[in-house]
């Protein structure tokens, strides 16, 4: 008879419950145990539910899961993602003996969905279940909108009691954060109870009040957020102990000074997070037991995150991993540096230009802000001094122009022997070949620079005609060489530019960062440019980043910010850019996000409250505030001017050795190339007078 009397209240309750709150979701996911041990109050809540969504005025999609036909959890935890994936799950209720089983499954489904809506509401209807242990779960804090419904005890249901916290919890059960501190995976040993509970259908619990009290977890405030809380109480008379409860309540508008735990690293302008004494930071540690100092936390980032702690009333902790310590997520399920304390769950939330490295482990927010990657190459170098001489012309014109004057001197060399053997010459001694076309040689290379010859003795028209054009040509060929090397002496050439990415790969130079997150988002490219950038990228410290700032032949990654500045790190000199040129083009680009564990309930609130920074301006403003505040404005003004090409002209210069090395160059050649000629010359003169 007891139980009888449950049904009238318990459909009453259900119908205000689904109505009011599960008529408006596309689909609802309903877990349950119908079994032939299945308690009647279970059996009850199955009824009062099927009845609950039958008098809806519009159709629910409803997806049904019945453990009874499971074998074990791990196809509970299948059945579950399945239906996540499926469809648009926005609210699960569950009729069990061991709720927490699905809590389990659920989690599963958190971390390997597709499909990563967040969940609207929770609804659990149980019958012996603590509501201290229940509620007391870690996992449950991933999902805050919940109601327990359960009946009540005679001493419990006060008429008029006005909500409570249930029993004490663990104290060693630590709170003010939404972080499993357990392990990733469901606690092993977990099995369905297929038996419909402790009980059977015919042993009602003892002292069973006609009330139904809701519970749901505490979540917010400074500590006791696994606590139980009870709502309210549903009479006999179907009607609630208290006015205007609301059984669902938004805990994430006002989060009361619940702990918030933020991971960041240090990347001007975004983070500036360091330790810093005790007093004298502005926000405090994640570790209680650094009682002994505090974090200072600057940056346009850090303002977005402190800004939504003051909107939403959170206590924002802070952990410090140092400069671009980003850390990685690696195949073999090991993590390290700030994104491997989120894959571990040690922080709920990272933020420092995290770009979406990990989208299938990790939760991302929106864009924060528009950043992209390009290189810091040495700047053209100028030509040796020495090649003056020949850098008029290229390499094909000169050897088109050493043929020229070979063929020319070849040509006057047979004119004077056929003047010669034909008798129009002088007829003075033997014709004596290379000493004939020695002197051709010399006297054609004479004419092409200009400068007088010897006289060839020559009373034929056609040699005359001959030197006369090529007194012509070379007249213009002069003009021109010298004309060329006059401008190259007032405007020194330089060595082509590297300076797009295309010609970086071409080169094959080398280029570094601190940290390999750097190449991360074109490590996998089917580019080929890419591919060899990211082959050619290296890792490097600070000291040795300095240094090779000033080599040649070498770069180092930079950053162009969403308000056009440049970032670059403090192991490049103002002195090291003088030699530099920014890329035109950019290695890739994309936006900064905030990275959360998955499943991260507060992650809805942070992308509407970073939209509001950006749509009212205050990020762009923090960006360039932190611009002037943290970077050498005078590197600012140099790297502005590289990027834009411009360079400033230098003071006059007295000329000195280096700017004659190309007429010097070619004494040398010349004085070097005689010397060796006289030398050959007195061996073969020693050698003719021995025989």
């Amino acid at each position: 008879m007891l139980l009888q009397t449950l049904v009238m209240p318990l459909s009453q309750l259900l119908r205000l419950i689904v109505g009011q709150y599960f008529a408006s979701f596309s689909t609802t996911l309903i877990v349950y145990n119908n079994s032939g041990t299945t308690t009647s109050l279970q059996l009850d809540y199955l009824r009062a539910l099927e009845l609950a969504f039958w008098d809806l005025p519009q159709p629910v999609g409803l997806q049904w899961i019945n453990v009874a036909k499971l074998s074990d959890l791990g196809e509970l935890e299948w059945r579950v993602m399945a239906s996540v994936n499926s469809s648009v799950t926005e609210g699960f209720i569950t009729i069990l003996s061991e709720t927490n089983q699905f809590l389990h499954a659920r989690y599963y489904a958190t971390r390997n969905a597709n499909v990563r809506l967040k969940d609207k509401l929770y609804l659990f209807l149980c019958e012996d279940e603590s509501p201290a242990e229940l509620l007391g779960m870690d996992i449950l804090q991933f999902y805050p909108h919940h109601l327990m419904v359960r009946p009540g005890t005679g001493a419990e249901a006060e008429t008029g009691a006005g909500p409570k916290t249930g029993p004490s919890p663990d104290p060693r059960r630590r709170g003010g954060a939404s972080v499993n501190t357990r392990n990733k995976d469901h606690e092993e040993g977990l099995r369905l109870d297929l038996d419909g509970g402790r009980g059977g259908a015919g042993a009602p619990p003892a002292r069973r009040d006609i009330n139904f009290e809701l519970w749901t977890q505490k979540f917010v405030g400074a500590f006791g957020n696994l606590d139980a809380v009870r709502l309210d109480a549903f009479l006999p008379n179907e009607t609630f102990a208290q006015q205007r409860v609301e059984l669902y309540p938004n805990k994430l508008l006002n989060l009361e000074s619940r702990s918030l735990l933020v991971g960041s690293i240090t990347y001007v302008p975004y983070t500036i997070t360091n330790y810093v004494p005790a007093g004298e930071g502005d926000v405090d540690p994640i570790h209680p037991q650094e009682a002994d100092r505090s974090i200072t936390f600057d940056g346009a980032e850090a303002n977005v995150m402190k800004t939504f702690c003051q909107v939403h009333n959170c206590h924002l902790r802070v952990q410090a991993y140092g400069a671009d310590n980003w850390g990685g997520i690696y195949e073999n399920e090991t993590s390290d540096g700030m994104l491997g304390d989120i894959y571990e769950q040690r922080v709920e939330l990272a933020i420092g230009c995290i770009y979406n490295w990990y989208d299938g482990i990790t939760e991302t927010s929106v864009t924060i802000a528009r950043s992209s990657v390009t290189i810091l190459g040495p700047a053209p170098a100028p030509l040796p001094s020495w090649r003056t001489n020949i850098l008029p012309l290229n390499d094909h014109t000169w050897l088109l122009l050493i043929f020229t004057m070979t063929l020319c001197g070849i040509f006057l060399y047979l004119m004077q022997f056929f003047s010669y053997h034909l008798g129009l010459g002088s007829k003075s001694g033997v014709f004596n070949h290379g000493k004939k076309l020695e002197k051709s040689m010399l006297d054609i290379f004479a004419l092409f620079i200009q400068q007088p010859s010897a006289s060839m003795g020559f009373d034929r028209f056609a040699p005359r005609f001959f030197l006369a054009t090529l007194l012509c040509a070379t007249i213009t060929l002069e003009n021109i060489y010298s004309g060329q090397l006059k401008s190259l002496l007032t405007i020194p050439f330089y060595s082509a530019p590297v300076d797009t990415l295309g010609k970086w790969a071409e080169a094959q130079w080398k280029w570094a960062a601190p940290s390999i997150i750097w190449v991360h988002t074109v490590q996998s490219s089917d580019l080929v440019t890419e591919q060899i950038l990211a082959q050619n990228f290296e890792v490097h410290d600070y000291s040795y980043l300095s240094n090779a700032s000033f080599m040649p032949n070498y770069g180092l990654g930079i950053e162009r910010l969403s308000s056009g500045s440049l970032s670059v790190g403090d192991y490049v000199s103002t002195e090291a850019l003088e030699n530099r040129i920014v890329l035109h083009d950019d290695l890739y680009f994309d936006y900064t996000r905030a990275v959360s564990i998955r499943g991260w309930p507060l992650m809805r609130e942070l992308n509407k409250h970073i939209r509001t920074c950006q749509e009212t301006g205050l990020y762009f403003h923090w960006e360039l505030q932190f611009i002037v505040k943290y970077m050498d404005k005078k590197k600012q003004e140099v790297l502005m001017d590289l990027a834009n090409g411009h360079k400033v002209k230098g003071a006059p210069q007295v000329l000195d050795v280096h700017n004659i090395a190309g007429a010097l160059f070619v004494l040398a050649f010349g004085f070097t190339f005689a010397g060796l000629a006289l030398v050959m010359e007195l061996l073969i003169h020693s050698v003719e007078i021995g025989k």
